[in-house]
């Protein structure tokens, strides 16, 4: 907590206090290489959807949540984790691997899905006998009929399945925008998963830059192929799991790549809803020190006057402003002040520009990016 109050100043407590609401705004990022976005947009709103067109990126769309309603609190109860809850509380379904505890019940049951924090979150109908959970790894328990938040069911849409549309938020898309990928270059994500970034440059380059992926395991390399796949936004991309803070010796050499996208993992504390806004001091070092490793392989694989754009979905001064002076005072790369941007806070320190989004500007999560260069001498 005192990270983020160091990082946000007088506005940490109402910034905190929004964390745990969702943005109102649901966005997708439109697939423009498959659909224009009005008809899309069309699309939606034949089937009742509140669907409208950002005004400032021109494939971002967004769909109204509803809500918050109120949930009752039923005799039989199913406890879920926190990541799960953050899932439900927003009209998602309740599966077995997010289940902590709950009363017995049998299959018809209505329920009240809670919290770890015993918050309720939803209404459910369960499918299954609760003599059931011990053997179930996988698999619904309970329909979601009733949430704090009501959005449509993304993932089951079919324009989703064709893929037509990529769910990401405004200030992930503005990542790869930020990154002003060209025709013909060489860019490399080195924490690629979950397929965001790669496939937006793909798509905002008309398949005409050459995108490397990588990630640390071979399942996020396959569930990026999987997103790649079902946009239709493979071309000139080469996908492999490596550790990329060891690129340089590894795979790709110095002075060789246009651009680098570098989203370490994060302590996420500015994902929203936050059932809990809470991390330990260990676990925020280790994640700011993992991040601090990203910096010296992108700075060598990069041409003289590269771009590197860093960014996280996390609020601390550690990551973000921290990371960026220790980028700019122990390996030399140079802060690009780019004006003003949609929807941002223009952070300005020791010389350095980047910019935060949150809930105090337009109902946004908590992001952060800052756009780095390779000197050219």
């Amino acid at each position: 907590m005192r990270s983020l109050c160091r990082a946000l100043g007088s506005l940490c407590k109402s910034i905190i206090k929004a964390l745990h609401t969702p943005p109102k705004r649901l966005y997708l990022r439109v697939n423009t290489f498959l659909v224009e976005r009005g008809e899309l947009i069309d699309r939606l709103r034949e089937r009742g959807i509140r669907v409208y067109p950002d005004p400032f990126v021109d494939e971002a769309i967004y769909i109204v949540l509803e809500g918050p309603f109120r949930i009752e609190v039923l005799e039989k109860k199913i406890v879920v984790n926190r990541h799960a809850a953050e899932s439900i509380l927003m009209g998602a379904n309740t599966y077995a691997p997010g289940v902590v505890s709950y009363d017995p019940f049998r299959r018809g049951d209505t329920v009240t899905i809670m919290a770890p924090n015993m918050r309720p979150v939803a209404i459910g109908i369960t499918v299954v006998d609760s003599s059931q959970l011990k053997r179930m790894r996988h698999g619904l328990v309970a329909r979601n009929i009733k949430s704090i938040y009501k959005a449509p069911p993304i993932r089951e849409m079919p324009e989703f399945r064709v893929g037509y549309f990529y769910p990401q938020s405004l200030p992930a898309m503005m990542v790869s925008r930020l990154m002003d990928p060209r025709p013909g270059q060489l860019i490399v994500d080195m924490n690629c998963s979950p397929g965001g970034k790669a496939s937006h440059v793909v798509q905002l380059t008309r398949g005409t830059a050459r995108v490397l992926g990588f990630d640390r395991n071979l399942g996020k390399v396959e569930r990026i192929r999987e997103t790649l796949t079902r946009l239709k936004l493979f071309l000139n991309t080469v996908l492999a799991p490596a550790d990329t803070r060891y690129i340089d010796v590894d795979l790709l050499g110095e002075n060789r790549v246009d651009a680098v996208f570098i989203d370490p993992p994060c302590t996420g504390l500015g994902v929203r809803p936050k059932i809990e806004i809470r991390t330990r001091k260990s676990d925020l070092m280790n994640s700011y020190l993992y991040q601090r490793q990203f910096f010296r392989p992108a700075k060598k694989i990069v041409k003289p006057g590269g771009r590197i754009v860093y960014s996280t979905c996390t609020l601390t001064y550690e990551e973000n402003e921290g990371n960026i002076l220790y980028a700019v005072k122990d390996h030399g790369l140079e802060c690009i002040d780019l004006g003003r941007i949609p929807y941002a806070e223009k952070l300005a320190f020791s010389n350095c520009t980047a910019y935060r989004f949150g809930p105090h500007i337009d109902d946004m999560p908590g992001f952060f990016i800052a756009v780095l260069r390779k000197p050219s001498s």
